[in-house]
């Protein structure tokens, strides 16, 4: 089984969408705090960084079962920083990936804010 880096993949998605969705030009030159929650705030909710508008990130739940096998420590970090009641069973492999992704948006930006500038 081929271990799946979440951060490594989520910040290239961090690095893919600011690319080709924003001016790199005005994002270096804005306030790094300011770009990191404007990011943050835009990210969140966009589906090719963290799946959470749809709820879903893979749209396959075999993949996302494939992502989540040995990242189960990273899953229980998540589950305990942003969502104590939240029962992976019920919800299902794709709602824990998205889960995972969530949690570590703010480190993913930071590491493509830092790739960029």
């Amino acid at each position: 089984m081929k271990y799946y880096n979440y951060l490594v993949n989520e910040t290239n998605d961090v690095i893919n969408y600011i690319n080709e969705e924003l001016d790199i030009d005005i994002v270096t030159k804005q306030n790094p705090d300011k770009i990191r929650n404007e990011l943050y705030d835009r990210l969140f909710n966009e589906d090719s960084v963290t799946g959470n508008a749809s709820g879903s990130y893979t749209m396959n739940s075999t993949t996302a079962e494939e992502y989540l096998v040995t990242n189960w420590s990273l899953l229980k970090e998540a589950v305990n920083e942003l969502n104590p009641d939240f029962n992976a069973i019920e919800a299902g492999a794709e709602a824990c990936d998205v889960l995972i992704r969530c949690y570590l948006l703010d480190e993913a930006i930071d590491l493509a804010l830092k790739r960029l500038l």
